[in-house]
């Protein structure tokens, strides 16, 4: 029995550890298609994005028909079949969905690029008026939800806000970024942009 449990153990761990090199290994290969050079300063936002949030995204708005009383999901929205399935999303959302998070801060050993700045989301706009004030160079702006698996693990899925230093709005686009590992690499297979943002 307990080497069982010993057994079990060492599975957890290393499947565990899998993930979180998927997770790390998606993130960068999505960020060094916009930024080549991992020399290159970035900012990144230090609170991660709910996954909450990615969920509804990526089921989309529902609505109620008035004729049949069913909640039906809105067509228009841009994760369309078959890569959006109602199985998959169900899963999806029974595994992460008001899950609590214990790590809800990125860390600098999570990303590839030798000079990040972390940032508090909730100063973001202030920060940003005072380096255009000090007329600093521009300089790219991230925040990142944690991936999450989808349909098997064949997918991870996350959210991606982006802007710069010259952008006194803010995080100006916002996206849901579907990747999928071919040969070794995560590459991007949907990118869904979205209206709402970040902070």
């Amino acid at each position: 029995m307990k080497k069982f449990l010993h057994l079990i153990c060492i599975v957890f761990f290393i499947s565990n550890l899998s993930f979180a090199q998927d997770k790390k290994q998606a993130i960068n290969d999505f960020l060094h298609t916009i930024i080549a050079d991992y020399n290159q300063k970035i900012f990144i936002i230090k609170e991660k994005t709910s996954t909450d949030h990615v969920i509804d995204i990526f089921k989309g708005k529902t609505y109620k028909d008035s004729l049949t009383n069913e909640w039906t999901r809105d067509v228009r929205e841009e994760i369309k079949p078959p890569l959006y399935n109602e199985k998959d999303w169900a899963k999806m959302k029974n595994e992460y969905y008001h899950k609590v998070e214990t790590d809800n801060l990125w860390s600098f050993d999570y990303f590839n690029y030798k000079h990040i700045e972390f940032l508090s989301g909730h100063s973001l706009i202030e920060f940003i008026v005072k380096h255009s004030e000090q007329h600093l160079p521009k300089i790219n702006i991230f925040s990142f939800s944690e991936p999450i698996y989808y349909s098997g693990k064949k997918y991870l899925v996350f959210k991606v806000g982006q802007g710069s230093t010259e952008s006194i709005n803010g995080l100006t686009d916002n996206y849901l970024i579907i990747m999928k590992k071919e040969n070794g690499k995560w590459f991007v297979l949907n990118k869904s942009y979205q209206l709402d943002i970040f902070y």
